[in-house]
């Protein structure tokens, strides 16, 4: 049975989470995939889903963790807060927890396997015109898990735009990113080719903060 987590706990992980933000809102570590070789097995191998299909917007997705291990993107691809506001569950982050065939990628699964608790992961595909509107991804005190990024393809202005916190960032494809998500951010693709991205919910913990922090590109 998992160990319920103290009030001690919530502020130790939230503590080591606040002192990672101040090293910088885009980290790069030395996780890495190969793209090419990795986009081009993913293509080969299964079907992407409509991301929130409750929205007419380009972009697809594809589960590596789920609800079932399976890749029907129900709910995990939707909006989860108005997925739940329709059916009345209670689904959050943690609940998507179960890997999907496209874990099984060598260079991903390596990756998965050195965090302690990996939630709702999946890549993300925004065709031409595809767009996230300006928000942030935790509303909460207590944060429970924070993103890894993967750029993978057609990533970088001037056609792809990722902005965090009014910034324009710019990305190293194939190497694993911390980015502070709880700043405000937006993505647009402005050019007529698929951008690829693979986005990662990792558990809040003094653990896994301190895996992203001992493998930064640039020690800390």
């Amino acid at each position: 049975m998992e160990k319920r987590k103290t009030h001690r706990d919530l502020i130790e992980n939230n503590v080591a989470y606040q002192n990672m933000a101040l090293y910088g809102q885009q980290l790069k570590t030395e996780f890495y995939i190969d793209p090419d070789n990795f986009l081009d097995w993913v293509n080969n191998q299964f079907e992407w889903v409509q991301y929130n299909p409750r929205k007419q917007i380009n972009r697809y997705g594809l589960s590596i963790t789920s609800l079932d291990g399976g890749l029907s993107g129900i709910p995990d691809l939707d909006s989860l807060r108005e997925y739940n506001a329709q059916f009345e569950t209670n689904y959050n982050e943690m609940d998507f927890s179960i890997r999907t065939p496209v874990a099984e990628y060598p260079e991903l699964k390596d990756i998965l396997d050195q965090f302690d608790g990996v939630f709702r992961t999946h890549i993300l595909k925004l065709n031409a015109g595809g767009f996230f509107t300006p928000h942030r991804d935790h509303k909460e005190p207590f944060i429970d898990s924070f993103r890894l990024i993967v750029p993978l393809e057609f990533c970088n202005p001037p056609f792809f735009n990722f902005v965090i916190d009014q910034k324009i960032t710019h990305w190293d494809t194939g190497f694993v990113y911390y980015v502070d998500t709880t700043k405000e951010h937006y993505l647009f693709n402005a050019g007529n080719r698929p951008s690829y991205w693979i986005v990662f919910n990792i558990e809040n913990t003094v653990k896994n903060v301190r895996k992203v922090l001992n493998n930064l590109s640039v020690r800390v």
